[in-house]
């Protein structure tokens, strides 16, 4: 059986990564399951609600580690299995949101990527990397406009640190393969039929 396809979508907070990750999983259908980073198992979940607590003060490391732990947990349980019996995984972000998260924060790449690779044995590299590459602006008024803006942990950082995340994104992206960075200014709509003509030849998606 061909093992599946491990698909990633990154973006900023606001940037429409959910919405075309659900998008994503109705058009795949049964070939596809979608997870979420923090999250997607009952220990992931618990460290989730760690995480966005944003009552609780932490050191920037301290975050490398929760979101690595909640990670291993995500790959061992869910992923891995699924690529295994050849399902498709969608993935609501990776590793690659700590190198722009926790790098904003002041963690050295190099940390966190040794972090990671000891945590699942690899970096477990994406099939496919999908960025939606948003304004910070844009970003910001999309948060607003659901009052969704505020209370989480990286929600009240700034708009100056959401800049640097977006810089250190766009060029970590640059280093990796299979990367296709999308205008997330654009439609919910215009951004779902870029995403399918990209996907459909390579991994015949369910019609």
């Amino acid at each position: 059986m061909p093992r599946g396809k491990y698909i990633v979508i990154e973006g900023l907070d606001g940037s429409g990564k959910s919405t075309q990750h659900q998008q994503l999983l109705e058009h795949f259908g049964s070939l596809a399951v979608g997870v979420r980073e923090p999250g997607g198992s009952p220990m992931s979940e618990a460290i989730r609600n760690i995480v966005k607590d944003g009552s609780l003060p932490r050191s920037s490391r301290t975050n490398n580690y929760l979101f690595a732990a909640a990670r291993v947990e995500l790959v061992d349980h869910t992923i891995r299995p699924a690529l295994d019996k050849g399902i498709h995984v969608i993935a609501d972000r990776n590793w690659l949101s700590s190198i722009a998260y926790q790098g904003a924060e002041g963690v050295k790449v190099d940390e966190i990527e040794t972090l990671n690779r000891l945590a699942m044995e690899e970096l477990f590299t994406p099939d496919k990397v999908l960025f939606l590459d948003t304004t910070v602006t844009t970003c910001r008024k999309r948060l607003q406009g659901r009052g969704d803006s505020k209370g989480d942990y990286f929600d009240e950082k700034g708009e100056s640190y959401f800049q640097k995340v977006r810089t250190i994104y766009l060029a970590h992206l640059q280093q990796l393969p299979a990367v296709e960075i999308i205008d997330g200014n654009k439609t919910p709509t215009a951004i779902q039929a870029e995403i399918i003509r990209l996907l459909e030849a390579e991994f015949a998606p369910e019609k």
